[in-house]
């Protein structure tokens, strides 16, 4: 094929990642409104769960972390990285396949007023923005490889320093131009429009520390609001502990937004992570009204006032420098992909398709008498004390599992997958929510001869699979999607490494299954004597059983 210089150059065009006019070229008003977005040089980029553990090559390099994490990006996140490790990674949960940095904080749990356990919360949702829309005069630069960023203090447990603002309430931005400050705070939008920071934000409900009443609001939940320093002195990617700032209006002419001379200007992150807290409530676990607040963040923080987040950074600097440069969106709402080609942007499906198991091989889902790694609970006032306990090794993930007499342990497999179930929907039996799930308990109510309780001994159809998930949850078939015999955790039915780590609610020295956002990891078992050979089923096409949370789940 011969093309001339122009046909060159728009053949690649036509075949960049980058085709698309570098977001909408005309903003039209929302349904109902008669204002027209403007174009602002912000893009929102979506991100997945890749791993929940004690991980953070940051603070604790080459070891376990002091506490749990939920970390989301690159698939190369371990506790040891060097600077280019995240840019290696084979798979990203990030929407931007050239993005494959890493992001993460602290995991957010449930303690029970009744018992006082501990139980995982649910995160909904999670998104960072990355915008160059302010007005400087420095040059806004992608980051390299290997750059490194820690905001928030982990054993905070105090109001901290604010600048008050005339009318009242705190000043709540970075611009340390206009007051101190304030890089990590929470959002939490309630049903009845109340709110719960109207001290420190008259005019919104975002604030420091937890805020202590439900976010019932519609398809919200309390939100995480992490917003990383924009300034970097050059000299270290390593050393988060200096050389990063916020750029400022101090100093500058015309209200310009720079950094100090010399230093690099990197665009403005705001990472945002929604937990569903409302879902104690209406699970009947937490009564708002009576209880007191029952959240903690992972370091045993009950103030919200430890809350932090990581970055390790690992895009590929061409794709995120275009980005800066030429992607606007309207009012700077738009994900990723009104940016960059289709071939540059992973479906829904790919991004939650990436995860990694925890090289911490402990239980860490379920109800648990403690937070993991021995974090004991700090209300404060005071600096929290940093946990200290035998030091848990790292190793290669192991699969954890509970031995049933008369069935044969299979391994621990994605469930739910392109709205397809590992044992397909119309072809066999749930226990009751309710019901006191262990594999011991999940098997005798799929032989359909148990005889423990009544669940049991009304459920009389002999199945040949059984598996246990989400730490509750009994499921049975005769019919099963063929399995991947070879350890992946990217394929549909392929043994996943290490994540079938959650305690069963019933008895928690025993396993059952594990959780990972819409994508459930099972421990799988086949009934010894029955011909399973003849009961796999091809994949197909599914859309009946869309699963969000795994309360969804029916057969």
């Amino acid at each position: 094929m011969h093309l001339s210089a122009i046909g060159q150059v728009a053949f690649l065009l036509a075949h960049s990642p980058l085709v698309h006019g570098l977001g909408p070229s005309v903003c039209t008003p929302a349904p109902g409104s008669t204002v027209t977005p403007a174009l602002i040089k912000q893009v929102i980029v979506g991100l997945a769960p890749l791993m929940y553990g004690r991980v953070d090559p940051i603070i604790s390099p080459g070891k376990a972390s002091a506490h749990v994490h939920f970390g989301m990006g690159g698939s190369n996140w371990n506790a040891s990285m060097e600077d280019n490790t995240a840019l290696d990674s084979s798979c990203t949960s990030t929407q931007a396949k050239a993005d494959k940095s890493n992001y993460w904080t602290p995991r957010l749990s449930f303690r029970s007023p009744k018992n006082n356990s501990y139980i995982s919360v649910p995160a909904t949702q999670e998104k960072v923005y990355y915008s160059s829309s302010m007005t400087t005069s420095d040059k806004i630069v992608a980051f390299q490889p290997g750059f490194r960023m820690l905001i928030g203090d982990p054993y905070k447990r105090s109001m901290p320093d604010a600048t008050p603002l005339e009318g009242g309430g705190i000043y709540l931005g970075r611009d340390s131009g206009q007051g101190i400050p304030q890089p990590v705070q929470f959002t939490c939008p309630t049903a009845d429009g109340s709110n719960p920071y109207a001290k420190q934000n008259p005019f919104g409900n975002a604030g420091l520390g937890f805020p202590m009443v439900n976010c019932d609001a519609y398809t919200t939940g309390l939100r995480y609001d992490v917003y990383y320093p924009d300034c970097w002195d050059g000299i270290s990617l390593s050393d988060y502990t200096s050389g990063r700032n916020y750029s400022s209006t101090a100093g500058t002419k015309n209200g310009e937004q720079n950094c100090p001379a010399g230093w690099t200007h990197f665009p403005a992150m705001h990472m945002e992570v929604y937990w569903d807290i409302d879902s104690f409530a209406r699970s009947g676990d937490w009564n708002p009204a009576t209880d007191g607040w029952p959240f903690e963040l992972a370091q045993g923080d009950p103030t919200g006032y430890g809350i932090h987040g990581d970055f390790f950074a690992g895009w590929e600097t061409d794709t995120l420098q275009t980005l800066i440069d030429e992607c606007e969106t309207c009012d700077g709402d738009n994900e990723v992909d009104a940016c960059l080609d289709v071939s540059a942007v992973n479906t829904n499906d790919e991004m939650n398709a990436c995860t990694v198991p925890s090289p911490v091989d402990e239980p860490i889902w379920g109800w648990l008498e403690n937070q993991p790694g021995c974090n004991k609970r700090q209300p404060g006032p005071s600096e929290a004390v940093q946990a200290t306990c035998e030091e848990a090794g790292l190793s290669a993930p192991t699969t954890q599992h509970t031995d049933v007499p008369g069935w044969t342990y299979k391994g621990c497999y994605m469930d739910y997958v392109n709205f397809e179930r590992l044992l397909p929907s119309g072809t066999g039996t749930s226990a009751p929510p309710s019901s006191p799930v262990t594999p011991g308990w999940c098997a005798g109510f799929c032989s359909g001869t148990g005889t423990a309780d009544e669940t049991q001994k009304q459920q009389t159809t002999k199945y040949k699979w059984m598996l246990v998930e989400y730490s509750y949850q009994c499921f049975c078939g005769n019919e099963i999607l063929p399995l991947v015999e070879s350890p992946s955790n990217n394929a549909i039915t392929g043994l996943v490494q290490g994540m079938c780590n959650s305690v069963c609610t019933a008895d928690q020295t025993q396993i059952c299954g594990g959780a990972n956002g819409g994508y459930s990891p099972s421990s799988l078992y086949s009934l010894d004597g029955a011909n399973t050979s003849s009961s796999t089923k091809e994949k197909r096409a599914s859309h009946l059983h869309r699963h969000v949370h795994a309360q969804d789940r029916s057969f």
